[in-house]
């Protein structure tokens, strides 16, 4: 069962695109790791996939009952 689905999100600061035609659909059990130098949209990525973020255009889907959360970076302070 396909647990969240971005498709196509694009999210951008001013003229600098983070994410640009992201789309990905892990499974229930899949692992998924997040690999990239800084402000290359890692973060971004996942405060959108917890919820607190909305992507600039693409839409998002998720399985029915699924729990969405996200830890601040660093405690104490929002990211």
């Amino acid at each position: 069962m396909t647990l969240l689905t971005p498709a196509a999100a694009h999210l951008a600061f001013g003229h600098r695109a983070l994410l640009d035609d992201v789309t990905l659909a892990p499974d229930d059990g899949d692992r998924v790791a997040l690999i990239g130098r800084n402000t290359e949209g890692k973060s971004s990525l996942l405060r959108i996939l917890a919820g607190p973020e909305r992507p600039d255009d693409g839409e998002l889907q998720f399985a029915s009952g699924l729990r969405r959360a996200c830890l601040a970076q660093v405690p104490g302070r929002s990211t």
